[in-house]
């Protein structure tokens, strides 16, 4: 159980009075087509995949890598792309003695990104996914040899192409925006300070890394357990306690995740057990509290030898934000906006409070009140739906996807080798026009040493590959010894490709989708999905769509798919679940012919109107305020607390006062990974809640308006400034400046819809 203060759960938060509710009409339905019916049987059918061991030699390499038909291979495929990589980078290194090498050099750092990543990503999805513990090894050993080359980097070239006004009025702007993402990753790494300076600087990231790791780590620990005893029932000890209390004398240890913890905090009149497990689940230990503000002051360190004010003015100078300033002017409008609905429900409560307790004055609701006096908020679909099964999603979304995109979904063998295990399933992205756009692997289902959560991993980023002059990275004396083309792209983990209507070749993107769904036990009756789950495929289905480019190919393998603006990159999955609120879209996921059958005769429960999706994005304004705080110069002060913050900040912003004794921010992981990002969620959902209004909300199957925003937002990935991008897709000009006015006016759309569709993050 998470504190009774922050509950997230789910990816959809419904209000119920925002929406028209119609019942699923059998007239909205369609029959499966026979690609529709096979993404069934990939999915439903349990069947294994071609079986992977670590000690034969394999048909194929993972992902079709030639080298990675053995584990042991892995540091032999890094050790070649380290090789790969020095060529480059020596290369690049020499361009200022040629003005052709020049113009290349944006090219050839690309090139040197894509090598890298072909390893490091792939390695960082073995070590999430594989079940076989040498090849995480091996992931590990390939992960850390290539990270290291980042060291002998040096800025010199990109810096003399970027300050070459020639150079860079022969730039496309995909091609510009390349060179300073490059330029930014460049600053953000330390490789522009000096030699002393910079060993400084690599001392102090791999403290943060290594203090990140450790915070991450003790988030997610259960706190100490709660010890109840028999007056803190006041007289209205359920059975189950007064058993275990043994003749009501003994104490009871009640631990934070437990079920007995969850019934006490629904519990009205259980007030004094409810404190008391509140405070415990809500606590630290002082190493814990020590560790994060030794991370915040690092990371203030940080940003001070960058030359920024603070480590959020340093994150936010390259995102949609621009500055903390313009964060928080974001989040108090959005917070100004809310706060009378939480208002309100907090009256509501405290009437609820006054009655369940009999007292004669209405008392106030206090942290560990919220369970007790606003009920959950159910998560379910806004019609009466058959219950899905993986396939039926998958079936849904090809369908979805060809409506608005002309894209379709379609099931793909996999052969002996090339997956880490039998459960995944692979899908051929296809469009009506350009024919196979990449593809996308599946790993449904939950297992031992698989990460927990759900997650994509990009393993190629899409680029155009017919540029690249490979034998421009070799000497002539090399080149005399016979150095083959066709040699060197034989390692290489992926062919080129041409896509009709487009020059040149292509490298198509490659993207595995993690999830942590229970394994079917015998047959598809046990393959129904939670509707969360539902939600959650669709969610990141959303990213796949973007991050693979698949809607287009950018040219660039630094500015494909999800490399843009981190505030940015959630708006394509988020709008997702919006497309998930239509009873026109939910139609499409179910088979007309199986439906008047009878064969789904279970549905999803209905879904209840609560106050919890109220609560739930207030709280997120709230952490993503507390985020900025942190991030701020603040840790600078000796007199830093970050629980005194925290204090100050809830009592500020939220009728519910804080709880003195209490310090959850050291359960708050984003910290670490979203460090002074976190208002990104709020952000993107205030920007998919405009989109779908605007574009979709009446239409939401509308080719004309799919096709808009394909072409105004999907394709470019980074390539384009995001506040572009929106100023054209929402007809809104005055967004296209992205300065404070822009900020200010996003916090000023409503945001009813981002309650009834509040994320978990």
């Amino acid at each position: 159980m998470l504190s009774t203060f922050l509950k997230f759960k789910g990816c959809l938060r419904v209000n119920r009075s925002r929406f028209i509710y119609r019942e699923l009409s059998t007239n909205s339905l369609s029959t499966y087509s026979s690609d529709e019916k096979a993404l069934v049987a990939h999915f439903d059918e349990i069947k294994s995949s071609p079986p992977l061991t670590s000690g034969s030699t394999l048909s194929t390499g993972l992902f079709h890598h030639p080298l990675l038909r053995h584990h042991s291979q892995f540091k032999d495929a890094a050790s070649l792309t380290l090789f790969r990589a020095r060529k480059l980078v020596d290369r690049i290194s020499k361009a200022s003695s040629s003005p052709t090498e020049l113009r290349k050099v944006v090219k050839n750092l690309d090139r040197l990104s894509d090598a890298l990543c072909s390893i490091v990503d792939l390695a960082e999805l073995v070590r999430s996914a594989h079940p076989d513990q040498e090849w995480v090894s091996s992931a590990n050993e390939a992960y850390e040899m290539l990270c290291e080359l980042i060291a002998v980097l040096n800025t010199e070239a990109l810096k003399e192409v970027l300050s070459n006004q020639s150079i860079v009025n022969q730039m496309t702007h995909e091609e510009y925006l390349a060179a300073l993402s490059f330029w930014r990753d460049f600053v953000r790494s330390g490789l522009d300070l000096s030699p002393q300076e910079r060993e400084r600087f690599i001392a102090l990231s791999s403290e943060i890394t290594s203090l990140g790791r450790t915070f991450i780590n003790e988030a997610g620990k259960p706190r100490p357990p709660a010890t109840l005893r028999p007056n803190d029932f006041q007289g209205n000890d359920p059975k189950l306690f007064r058993l275990k209390m043994k003749s009501h004398r003994e104490p009871l240890k009640v631990h934070t995740h437990s079920p007995e913890a969850q019934n006490i905090m629904r519990s009205a009149k259980e007030e004094l057990a409810r404190r008391k497990v509140f405070v415990s689940s809500n606590s630290s230990t002082p190493q814990q509290l020590e560790n994060l503000h030794r991370l915040l002051k690092a990371r203030a360190d940080l940003a001070r030898m960058s030359g920024k004010e603070s480590f959020a003015h340093m994150t936010l100078s390259d995102k949609m934000a621009k500055s903390p300033e313009n964060v928080s002017r974001f989040l108090n409008t959005r917070m100004a906006n809310l706060r009378p609905r939480v208002d309100e429900l907090v009256r509501v409560m405290a009437r609820l409070k006054k009655q369940a307790l009999g007292l004669h004055e209405t008392p106030a609701i206090l942290g560990w009140d919220r369970e007790a006096f606003v009920n959950p908020t159910s998560i379910a679909p806004l019609i009466p739906m058959p219950l899905l099964t993986p396939g039926n999603v998958f079936a849904g979304l090809s369908r979805l996807f060809r409506s608005l995109y002309g894209i379709t979904l379609r099931p793909a063998e996999i052969l002996q080798g090339e997956a880490w295990h039998k459960d995944v399933r692979k899908l051929e992205v296809i469009h009506e026009d350009q024919g196979i756009m990449g593809w996308i692997y599946v790993d449904l289902y939950r297992r031992q040493n698989k990460a927990s959560g759900s997650a994509h991993y990009t393993v190629v980023c899409s680029r155009r590959t017919d540029q690249d002059d490979e034998l421009g990275d070799y000497t002539e004396e090399e080149l005399s010894k016979g150095v083959s083309l066709e040699a060197l792209r034989e390692v290489l983990p992926f062919n080129r490709y041409t896509v009709k209507g487009r020059p040149g070749t292509y490298q198509l993107p490659v993207v595995v989708l993690l999830f942590e769904i229970v394994h079917p036990l015998t047959g598809p009756e046990y393959a129904y999905l939670d509707w969360h789950e539902v939600l959650t495929v669709c969610h990141e289905m959303g990213h796949a769509l973007h991050c693979e480019a698949m809607t287009a190919l950018t040219e660039y393998h630094n500015v494909s798919g999800t490399r843009c603006a981190t505030d940015f990159v959630e708006l394509p999955s988020i709008l997702m679940e919006y497309f998930m609120t239509s009873p026109q879209v939910l139609s499409q996921f179910v088979d007309k012919s199986n439906y008047l059958q009878g064969h789904h005769r279970h549905q999803y429960p209905s879904n209840s109107d609560t106050g919890s999706a109220v609560l739930e994005s207030h709280t997120q304004l709230l952490l993503a305020l507390l985020d900025q705080a942190y991030h701020s110069g603040l840790p600078f002060d000796s007199n830093f607390d970050s629980t005194n913050t925290f204090a100050e900040l809830q009592n500020t912003h939220s009728p519910i006062p804080y709880v003195p004794g209490t310090s959850w921010q050291t359960q708050f992981g984003h910290l670490f990974t979203y460090g002074a990002t976190y208002y990104s969620y709020m952000l993107d959902r205030a920007i998919a809640s405009r989109i779908w209004q605007q574009l979709f909300q009446s239409k939401p199957l509308d080719r004309e308006m799919g096709e808009r925003y394909k072409n105004e937002v999907l394709v470019y990935g980074g390539g384009r400034d995001p506040w572009d991008m929106l100023a054209n897709v929402l007809d809104t000009p005055e967004l296209k400046a992205g300065d404070e006015e822009a900020m200010q006016k996003v916090g000023e759309w409503s945001i009813a819809d981002d309650v009834a569709t509040t994320a978990r993050y």
